[in-house]
């Protein structure tokens, strides 16, 4: 078991990511490694890259031909490529100057150039480069150009020169991949996941954390934190500080901690982060799941990838759920409080996260249905009776059965607590839904 520099994972996970990453990086294959937001790849990388034990047995003999160069855009001051470019330079440089390799004069302004023409010196020594690019993501704001830049920078020698794309958005999101110029084929070359802790994982950490904190955590501690937090390390590790703090005269009240936790600010800011990395597709998803469930079949994308991270989890009868309940609580909160939903899928009815069909008769089901999918339309009498009767609405159509069926819909919810004014009669037209703004 390691447990350095903040460290708190058992060997064995360290040793499989510094395999499974590294070694395609020794064999010359560019690697994207997909994180959770405060998943710890800034703190695992630093301290693989601290301990050369580990990389030493992946790279063996080509270690010590092997310059890691960690590229990290928290040190850049102004959002540009030429800022980017100079931030690989700057890194480049400084990794030549700590193994004691020369640096070539800057000649030009032009980092790019520079940066080129110190890695053909190193070819030239038979020196390999691995540039670590942690948030990657922070490219996208970049112009499309950078993609251009980094795709010359490998093209030196390919072979001896290779990307570890960090990133904590799903890089084959289509909108993004399509960006990236023919460097899209050195991101999808070789993709890792790294999901969420697993139990075992989390108490792990748990117990490291623990010692540095000097109190022990009960089993009943763990198994709370582990239903909280899921196996998401930040929001473990700010947990049990939290607790720590908070509960130094006793730590036996399971209820008190659970409700502590769950209205915490602080671990609310974590899981905004989580969030907030998340696309607008992904979201979707989630409140999907959050509300139902289920999943829609043209969510699969946006599921596949949440699985691959642990932040989504399915059970046995394909019900999915989110990681934590700290999570689910707050992606509970950020849905709307009075909209009506309709699962296609499922066929439920859903007011905000409760399933509500059983609060109306089967025609006012069905007309309801269609008023929420066809949300801030016109819809007309002969639409509402269609709605109501089907095939029959030429036989049972009556405007007295319809204002009936109207008003009752109204009526009922109210009584749900929907607002019923979200469902307007246009006189002469028809009717118009919308679910509140």
């Amino acid at each position: 078991m390691k447990h350095q520099n903040g460290v708190t994972l058992p060997q064995k996970y360290l040793v499989t990511f510094a395999d499974e990453v590294f070694g395609p990086l020794k064999n010359g294959e560019c690697v994207s490694c997909m994180f959770a937001a405060g998943g710890g790849k800034r703190t695992i990388l630093h301290f693989l890259l601290s301990e050369e034990n580990i990389l030493k047995k992946v790279f063996g003999d080509l270690y010590k031909k092997t310059l890691f160069i960690y590229i990290d855009p928290n040190e850049i001051l102004n959002v540009s490529t030429e800022a980017y470019l100079a931030l690989i330079l700057h890194c480049m440089t400084r990794t030549m100057k700590e193994h004691k390799i020369e640096v070539l004069p800057e000649i030009s302004g032009n980092p790019l150039e520079i940066i080129k023409k110190n890695l053909e010196n190193l070819i030239v020594k038979d020196l390999h480069a691995v540039f670590i690019l942690n948030d990657f993501e922070f490219t996208i704001s970049l112009p499309t150009s950078i993609y251009l830049n980094l795709e010359a920078i490998m093209s030196v020698d390919k072979s001896k020169i290779v990307y570890l794309f960090l990133s904590t958005i799903n890089l084959f999101d289509e909108k993004i991949l399509g960006n990236l110029h023919n460097l899209k084929y050195a991101v999808s070359r070789k993709v890792r996941y790294f999901p969420l802790f697993k139990e075992a994982e989390a108490n792990y950490l748990i117990d490291q954390t623990c010692k540095k904190l000097k109190f022990k955590a009960s089993n009943m501690i763990k198994s709370i934190l582990y239903e909280i937090c899921g196996g998401h390390p930040q929001l473990l590790k700010y947990s049990l500080h939290l607790i720590h703090e908070e509960f130094k005269l006793g730590l036996n009240d399971d209820d008190k901690i659970r409700i502590f936790l769950l209205n915490h600010y602080q671990l609310k800011i974590i899981c905004a982060d989580i969030w907030n990395f998340f696309t607008d597709k992904e979201k979707n998803t989630t409140n999907s799941i959050v509300t139902t469930g289920a999943i829609l079949s043209s969510q699969q994308e946006e599921i596949d990838y949440l699985l691959k991270l642990g932040l989504v989890k399915i059970m046995k009868e394909k019900k999915y759920y989110v990681f934590g309940t700290l999570f689910e609580e707050f992606v509970k909160n950020k849905l709307p409080k009075h909209t009506l939903t309709y699962n296609a899928e499922t066929t439920k009815l859903y007011y905000g996260q409760t399933s509500c069909e059983d609060k109306f008769t089967y025609q006012e089901f069905k007309l309801l249905v269609y008023f929420v999918t066809h949300e801030n339309e016109l819809i007309s009498r002969d639409q509402v009776a269609d709605a109501i009767w089907g095939r029959l609405s030429h036989e049972k159509y009556s405007d007295w059965s319809i204002d009936k069926t109207i008003s009752v819909l109204r009526k009922k919810l109210d009584v749900l607590g929907f607002p019923s004014e979200q469902l307007v009669t246009l006189k002469k037209r028809g009717f118009s839904f919308s679910n509140p703004s």
